[in-house]
């Protein structure tokens, strides 16, 4: 009894910090609740605005769950990139139905910022590359092995240019989650998206 207590306390504790300031929600919940996390990791946290649209290739069940504009969180790097939490739920239930983490410089930036922090990250990939397996190993620690997962980022042909990506997908018969690494002149993220499929 006294293990299983003292293992549940560390796994709790384990939660609570393994990602430091990048504690992900996993439970599909009220947006109420995630407000209350997100104010749990910091008191003084950067709520924003902003309009965001969901297409069905991001979002498989867009047509079945029309969501808000979603409850975005800015939080601060605490190692190289800043977070961008966006939580999209349904308006008359308040359910959450799909999380994206953005690990991005710049996000919401104007375009005459984003040129510039473009020129300077153009020259990172080797940063952006451990970043991403650093966050897939903690990935990997709490929700166990992926379904799928690229062992190097490969090169997408495009019409206007090449760019590198990675992928590792955790496909469930509740959710779907997938850690995402774009690399190219215009984008460079690494981005968590989660969505449960009732």
């Amino acid at each position: 009894m006294k293990l299983t207590l003292a293992f549940a306390l560390a796994s709790l504790f384990y939660l609570k910090t393994a990602f430091g300031q990048e504690k992900i929600w996993t439970k599909q919940s009220k947006i109420s609740e995630v407000v209350a996390f997100e104010k749990d990791i910091d008191p003084t946290t950067t709520f924003l605005s902003k309009n965001v649209s969901l297409p069905r290739e991001y979002y498989p069940l867009a047509n079945k769950y029309r969501v808000a504009n979603p409850l975005i969180v800015q939080r601060k790097a605490l190692e190289y990139l800043p977070i961008y939490a966006e939580y999209f739920y349904t308006p008359g239930d308040s359910i959450l139905r799909l999380v994206s983490y953005d690990w991005e410089k710049g996000r919401y930036d104007n375009l005459f910022d984003k040129q510039k922090i473009w020129k300077e990250e153009n020259k990172n990939f080797e940063t952006y590359n451990s970043e991403y397996e650093r966050i897939k190993k903690s990935l990997i620690a709490q929700m166990g092995t992926p379904t799928s997962a690229d062992r190097a980022a490969k090169t997408i042909k495009n019409e206007t240019s090449d760019y590198l990506e990675r992928n590792t997908l955790w496909e469930t018969e509740v959710a779907h989650m997938e850690l995402n690494m774009i690399f190219s002149a215009t984008t460079h993220r690494i981005r968590l998206t989660l969505y449960w499929k009732q």
